[in-house]
């Protein structure tokens, strides 16, 4: 299982390998889903290493919070098209060997392609 956090970089921290930084000492790897021009870094990293990267970026000065939902699916709505398989740059979302779609929650990096490409609306942002 993995975990999921956002955190804020400063305007000065952003020219710091802060993340790189943080693998190198902790020694845990660390995916970036999605980052933003404003310091805004989507992170996904082993549970069981939680305690550890969130105390090395406390140290650093650097917020974080949890995110513990994806894009909401609703499969009532949904007429398996694929879209979303497609344009998904995570492969969150797949087609069973039935036809159906799959989603894997923990996949997620929240970027909102498959919201956008889904033509029945069965996929929405949560709210944070």
């Amino acid at each position: 299982m993995t975990k999921k956090y956002l955190i804020k970089l400063t305007e000065k921290q952003v020219n710091e390998p802060v993340l790189a930084e943080c693998i190198l000492k902790t020694g845990v790897p660390i995916n970036m889903l999605r980052a933003d021009a404003n310091g805004n870094i989507l992170i996904r990293f082993p549970k069981e290493k939680e305690k550890t990267i969130l105390s090395f970026l406390k140290e650093r000065g650097v917020p974080t919070s949890e995110q513990k939902d994806a894009v909401l699916y609703d499969k009532e709505k949904c007429i398996n098209c694929g879209a979303c398989v497609a344009i998904c740059p995570v492969g969150a979302f797949s087609i069973n060997k039935e036809g159906k779609l799959e989603y894997d929650e923990d996949k997620c990096a929240l970027c909102g392609n498959c919201i956008d490409a889904c033509p029945r609306g069965a996929l929405k942002k949560p709210e944070f």
